[in-house]
């Protein structure tokens, strides 16, 4: 028996109530998860921040060697 065959056979004998609390636990339990993950994944507006940050600094570069 898999892990969350189990787990469902155990909720089933609960209350509705308490199966409410095995719910709130349940997404807590995913907040805590989520926060835990690092913060790598970037939109596409972020993404074309850091290109023009990028471009701009290549810019000034160039412009210095030139000189």
């Amino acid at each position: 028996m898999q892990l969350h065959e189990e787990i469902q056979e155990h909720l089933a004998r609960l209350e509705p109530r308490l199966q409410a609390e095995v719910l709130d636990f349940v997404l807590f339990l995913e907040q805590k998860q989520q926060q835990s993950l690092p913060d790598t994944v970037i939109n596409d507006e972020e993404a074309l921040k850091i290109h023009e940050q990028l471009m701009n600094q290549y810019a000034d570069a160039f412009a210095k060697l030139a000189q």
